[in-house]
């Protein structure tokens, strides 16, 4: 494990803990939290308190298209979470008290260090926790890789790593845990990168530039990590909202969704040894499949074996039921890297592994949540 890497065991006191804010509501919206039951949502409610769009979409939608501007849930404290998104903030209430959960809480599920602190707005502090990698999910993908490449013969130095569309650091944490030595981090979001650059100090050239301005990959590389060498990874996850099921689903239409590409243009110029890409698992059924076949294709034709499939970030110790697609690539004259396996389960007294973490689990320990008013 390298030094860069910061405590991530939840069951720790702080006097101070940073994005542990909590917003008030209006009137009404308090009145349906304060209905709400463990595991309750908004449709558990009396019709009364439904919000007119939740009304709109039950009762006179014939489509069920987009659906309601609320979808309030009570979290259950002896389970997982459901899938943390950067808009979860006007969902998920807490289990105990009468509130949303806090920037803070909502990185206790996605596995994020306490020591990471979100800048920016409230708004864009949840934006970056929304859109990250869980951690523990990163950690057991780049360990299974690490593991791997170690009997392919890098077990004598750490492999160096370029982070693509880093934003507020998941999978960069999770690299780090696992011994990668990530020299270079991008993205053009300026308050993750301030993020990411608080967190890892010197250690990480964190820079702020669309990697579709990079004509250059190889100098570019070269002149911000001093490596004369290509990297031996590169990781990442492409703007995923033109293919997730939060967002629009307008897949490639929507220019975020071609990154993938802009990805894949790195991999050829650099063609590192291996290559880590996630995104959401519903990019596996747009377009009937075309276009995930297309993108397996592209990676294959570029020279690796690729291993690629759907994992939930519960079964390897992350709080939340969370499912993301990953794709890992190994240069074809060296082999292939398999997905990890899972190190827990909701069953875990047959199968012998380690019992889910729960949202109580996640929230332990944490101090009063401040309040501010929601404008």
């Amino acid at each position: 494990m390298n030094g860069l890497t910061k405590n991530l065991d939840f069951n720790i006191s702080l006097e101070v803990i940073s994005n542990h804010i909590a917003r008030r509501v209006g009137e009404d919206v308090q009145k349906r939290i304060n209905a709400l039951k463990i595991g309750q949502k908004m449709q558990d409610l009396p019709e009364e308190l439904w919000h007119e769009s939740f009304k709109f979409y039950v009762k006179h939608d014939p489509n069920r298209q987009g659906g309601p501007n609320l979808r309030m849930i009570r979290l259950d404290p002896d389970k997982p979470s459901l899938t943390v998104t950067g808009y979860i903030f006007n969902k998920f209430v807490h289990p105990y008290q009468d509130r949303f959960i806090t920037v803070r809480e909502a990185a206790r599920l996605q596995g994020l260090p306490d020591d990471l602190q979100l800048q920016g707005t409230l708004t864009s502090s949840q934006l970056q926790v929304g859109n990250a990698v869980p951690v523990p999910l990163a950690k057991a993908v780049f360990q299974q890789l690490v593991k791997q490449a170690n009997l392919l013969g890098f077990e004598n130095r750490s492999l160096t790593g370029l982070s693509l569309f880093s934003g507020a650091g998941g999978m960069d944490i999770g690299a780090d845990i696992a011994g990668i030595k990530t020299k270079v981090a991008v993205d053009n979001w300026g308050d993750a990168c301030a993020t990411l650059r608080g967190y890892f100090g010197n250690c990480i050239q964190v820079i702020e530039q669309d990697i579709s301005h990079i004509t250059d990959p190889l100098s570019f590389w070269q002149n911000i990590s001093g490596e004369i060498n290509k990297p031996d990874i590169i990781f990442g996850g492409p703007p995923c909202q033109a293919f997730s099921q939060a967002g629009k689903q307008r897949g490639l239409q929507d220019k975020s969704g071609g990154m993938i590409y802009e990805f894949l243009r790195f991999i050829e110029c650099l063609q590192p040894a291996f290559f880590v890409m996630e995104n959401v698992s519903n990019l596996k059924g747009l377009g009937g499949g075309k276009l995930y076949q297309e993108i397996c294709n592209n990676m294959i034709n570029l020279g690796y074996n690729v291993s690629y499939g759907v994992l939930l970030a519960a079964d390897f110790g992350t709080p939340q039921l969370r499912k993301r697609l990953f794709f890992i690539g190994c240069k074809k004259d060296m082999g292939s890297i398999n997905l990890p396996l899972p190190t827990h389960s909701p069953k875990f007294e047959l199968f012998g592994l380690l019992p889910y973490l729960t949202v109580q689990e996640a929230f332990a320990n944490l101090p009063e949540a401040e309040f501010i008013r929601c404008r």
